[in-house]
Parts: C-alpha cells; structure tokens; sequence
C-alpha cells in the first residue's frame, strides 16, 4: 500500500474519533449547563445554548450517519477527507464561538478550548489548514467580541464571577483577543511542526518497512528457489547414481548377451550339417525323439526357436544400448544434435513395460529437422510426459497414446505433441501444473518436480510448451524447439 492511501486511511479513522469524541462534548455541555444553573445560580439563556447544542448533535448524528451507513473506508480520496475534516472543525469553531457568547464572551473562562481544535486541526490537516482554521477562530471570536462591545448583540455577563462588566472596558477586550491570538497561533506552530515531524519519520517508517517487506519476499521467493534447486539437485544425484548402477550393470549383461548371440550362429551351423544325417537315420528308425519331441516334429520348429532366442538376444542389446543412452552423465552441453523421432523410439522401447498394454500411434515425420541441444534432457522431457500418459490412462482399458512430429515454419522448428485420450486436466489444474512442487500424486510419491523441470528444460533449449486438455477428448502436451542453427523463440 503507498504512503498516499496509508495517509488517507489514518485520517479517515482519526475522522471517525473525532465524531466520537464529539459525543463526550455534548454530555460535558450538558453536565456544565446544569451545574452552572443548578449550583452557582449562574443567569445564563439556556434556551440558546442548548439550541447550539442541538445543533452540534443534529451536525454530528449527520456525519456518524455518513460513516456509518454510506462510507465504510477512504475510498473518496485525501481529498474529499480532507475536505470533510475542515468542515468538520469550522462548524466546531462556530457553535464554540455561538457558545461562548451566550456564557460571558471575553469573560468566560474557556475560551482557550479554541486551543484543543488547534491541536486536533494538527493532527488531521496540513499546516496551511490549520492556520486558516486559527484564523477563522481569531475572526470569529474577534467579530463577536466586537458586537457585543458596540451594542450590536447582547452581551451575557457571568455576574458571579465578574462583579464589573469587562465587555465595555476595551483595553481588557483588546489584551484578551490579543493573548488568544498569540497563544492559538504559537500552539498550532509548535503542535504543527511536531506533527510534521512525526508525519515525516512516520513515512520513513512506513518506507522502510515497504522495503524490509519486499526484501523480505525477495528472501521468501529466493529460499524456495533453493529448496526447489536443492530437491533437483538430490534427485540430480540420485539419477547420476542410478545412472552409474544401470551403466554397470548394462554392461554386466551385455557380454553374455554378446555370448548368446555370437553362439546362437554357431549352433544354426552346426545343426544345418548335423540334420541330413539324422534325416537319413529317422529314416530307418521312425521313432526318434530328440528332446522328447519326435525328431520331424523337432526338425520343424528348432530353426523357428533358435530364431526366437536370436530375437530375444538382439532386443536385450538394443534394450541395453538405449539404459546406457539414458544413463550417461549429463554434462550441461546443449550443443549436440538431437533427432526427436529417434527420441521418442528410445523412450518407447525403454518404458515397453509401462505401455505395452495401451495402443501407442506413431505419427513422426522422416524429414524432421534435427535440433541442437542436450539428448538426455530431451529424452527425460519425452519419458516424463509418456509415464504422465501411461498413468493418466492407468483404469481405461481402451487407452490409447499418440505421439507425432512435423517441422513447423518452413524448417525453422520442429514440434513433438504427445497426446492420451485420458480424463484430461481441469483449468485450476492446468494453471498450475508447472509450479514447483504441485502435484496431484501425492498418494502414489509424486514431488512436483517432472513438470517444473521440464519447463525448465524446454526453455533452457529456447522452445516453448503447449498444453491443451478436454475431459472428453485426453491431454496433449505440445514441446515446440528451434530447428538447428534456427534462433529459440
């Protein structure tokens, strides 16, 4: 909130105090009025100063009504504020004026009340406005004063207290306006200059906490950026550990792998020399069993094993190469040449057992420009948004993935839109869904981190995302990058 409105909001409650306070004068008048009449036998028109209290009550009833039930904060600005406040002390000065006539005028001892609406003008107004309500008092006093003195109004002389009529003795009426003057003018220079010294470290104040508030955010937002890095950083490791335990063991079970397949030729071979023999001797001994199979039975489907194990053998190895892919350490290098179609075949074939039950489409382009980045974020960006799919259409038993690639603006980029025909996302979801550590998957030990550091991947290669989600139709998340040697977007 600026210092404008903290200012406004202040003076409007200090408003509302002065209306209450407005209340406690009216008891006191009345208290007074009844203990000057009733125990000093004081001849005063009741009649009239009641009536100017009657006229403070109906004033002020009329401005609690106003803040009551027609205005609930400063929304008018200091201005219209401001404007009510002036108004409020000059209808004060007024009926204390109207009041002070019709109990002695220059004799009545509290006259110098005119002192407390100096103070209270301090606190509510500016100082211009303060001296302009003083001298509205001065002129006011003054002006009654001097028609009291010529005969023009009546004046009401306190006997008890004054046996000689001061009204007619002009150098008295002269000292008094005079002390009055001085006296109300230095109490609004002095409360003034301190209120504007109050005013003045008051906005430093408020300055100073708008800055210790904002670093105070600054700190707030830096320290989940920390914890954000911090929990990247773990799961950072955690994959490089793991990377360096799928590395090795890959590399355990390729070299029996690399058995299988150089033997598995060995024995084609050897059983394409050793079957004419044995077809001549089945010949004359039809009841041959090899492996308790009858030997033409056998002869029939060993080719079609031993291809099956070669099968077999080869995907293992592929399977392998692609774990050593995935798992080799990140350097930071986004400088490698990246085909996307191949990308997705390497996700694919590594999550075979998280998607095989579904029905995968591919839709991916043979020209597809090459991008230039990082393979392993790319593929941690393609894994990730799969296993999304695949667990998004974990009860559908009709669950279908769709995976497609084309070049966009003549070859400038490319874009890789996977989509599932899932229950798709809802908006206060989707408007979320890239925040760190928001997830849905809190049961199943999700940290709401795959998005979030997705968007950081994709931007980090100067791309951009697309989510689009119909509860009837699924979700498709469309990664759009520059195409090599193209500017990121």
């Amino acid at each position: 909130m600026p210092y404008s409105s903290f200012r406004e909001e202040e003076l409007f409650l200090r408003i509302k105090w002065f209306i209450r306070l407005r209340w406690i004068f009216l008891i006191g008048l009345i208290f007074t009025v009844v203990l000057a009449d009733k125990v000093f036998k004081v001849a005063l028109p009741i009649t009239s100063i009641l009536l100017v209290g009657l006229g403070v009550f109906i004033y002020n009833f009329a401005f609690y009504f106003f803040h009551a039930f027609l205005r609930k904060s400063s929304e008018e600005g200091i201005g219209t504020v401001r404007f009510e406040a002036n108004l409020q002390i000059s209808l004060d000065l007024l009926s204390m004026t109207l009041l002070i006539h019709f109990s002695g005028g220059v004799e009545n001892p509290f006259i110098f009340f005119y002192l407390f609406h100096a103070i209270i003008g301090s606190i509510l107004l500016s100082r211009a406005e303060v001296y302009l309500q003083g001298l509205l008092a001065v002129v006011l006093f003054s002006a009654f004063v001097a028609l009291e003195y010529f005969g023009v109004i009546p004046h009401y002389h306190l006997v008890k207290f004054f046996p000689g009529d001061s009204q007619g003795n002009w150098l008295y009426v002269g000292v008094v306006c005079l002390v009055l003057t001085a006296t109300l003018f230095t109490t609004i220079f002095m409360s003034s200059t301190i209120v504007q010294g109050l005013r003045v470290r008051e906005k430093e104040l408020f300055e100073t906490r708008g800055i210790l508030q904002k670093k105070s955010e600054d700190l707030a937002e830096a320290n989940l950026k920390l914890l954000e890095k911090q929990k990247q950083l773990v799961q950072s490791e955690k994959l490089a550990s793991l990377g360096q335990l799928v590395s090795g063991i890959a590399h355990e079970i390729n070299n029996p792998v690399q058995f299988i397949l150089g033997n598995i030729h060995i024995f084609k071979e050897a059983f394409e020399g050793i079957f004419p023999i044995l077809d001549e001797y089945a010949v004359s001994h039809p009841d041959l069993t090899l492996a308790r199979l009858k030997y033409f039975f056998f002869r029939e489907h060993l080719p079609v094993l031993l291809n099956d194990i070669a099968k077999g053998a080869e995907r293992i190895r592929n399977i392998i190469a692609d774990l050593k892919t995935f798992a080799r350490r990140d350097e930071g290098r986004l400088d490698e040449e990246v085909d996307l179609n191949e990308v997705a075949r390497i996700c694919q074939r590594l999550l075979y057992n998280k998607i095989k039950r579904l029905k995968v489409e591919e839709d991916l382009d043979p020209n597809l420009a090459r991008v230039q980045g990082s393979p392993i974020k790319l593929e941690q960006v393609v894994m990730g948004t799969l296993i999304n799919a695949a667990e998004a259409l974990a009860d559908r038993p009709e669950g279908a993935i769709r995976i497609i690639t084309r070049n966009e603006d003549g070859g400038k980029s490319v874009r890789i839109a996977i989509s599932d025909n899932g229950p798709g996302i809802t908006e206060e979801v989707k408007r979320k869904i890239f925040d760190p550590f928001f997830t849905t998957k809190q049961r199943s030990g999700g940290t709401g981190l795959g998005l979030s550091i997705t968007y950081g991947i994709i931007e980090e290669h100067h791309g951009r995302i697309e989510v689009e989600s119909d509860p009837a139709q699924g979700t498709t998340f469309t990664y759009h990058l520059p195409a090599k040697g193209q500017p990121g977007e």
